[in-house]
């Protein structure tokens, strides 16, 4: 049976992200739903340009990967502790890959009604991403 819950929606988006299954990814994300990358400002709004952001880092980075460490809910927002991991290894922005390894640590709060994401907020440290690929060139705050 499957967990409807909003930990069971958010975990299920997660993995659904590791196998690469962006279709499934995307079920769970409502058209209305403002996906926000806090350190950058940036916001993508509905599935179809959730996927395709998602789509574009993970091209870059084949064999990225997110680790959820610890999940925290209350009511209809979940909080998750995740780690993320990835070798840049095709061209990314411009930029030609260089074999550079990156680990990052970050936080993400969804909200979650009738069964779908309705908000998501993601916090990271981007000039730790960046100083690890040695693209601090391309950091701007």
């Amino acid at each position: 049976m499957t967990d409807l819950t909003p930990e069971g929606i958010v975990r299920r988006f997660y993995e659904a992200l590791n196998a690469r299954d962006y279709a499934r990814a995307a079920g769970p994300i409502a058209e209305t739903c403002d996906w926000v990358s806090m350190p950058t400002g940036n916001v993508h709004r509905g599935p179809a340009a959730v996927v395709a952001g998602l789509r574009e880092f993970t091209a870059a980075f084949p064999d990225w990967t997110v680790e959820v460490e610890r999940v925290i809910t209350s009511d209809s927002f979940v909080v998750v502790e995740w780690c993320t991991t990835g070798t840049f290894e095709k061209p990314f922005r411009g930029r030609q890959p260089n074999g550079k390894r990156f680990s990052r640590r970050g936080c993400a709060v969804a909200e979650v009604e009738r069964g779908q994401i309705v908000r998501y907020r993601d916090y990271y440290d981007r000039a730790r991403l960046f100083a690890q690929l040695d693209l601090m060139d391309m950091f701007k705050p």
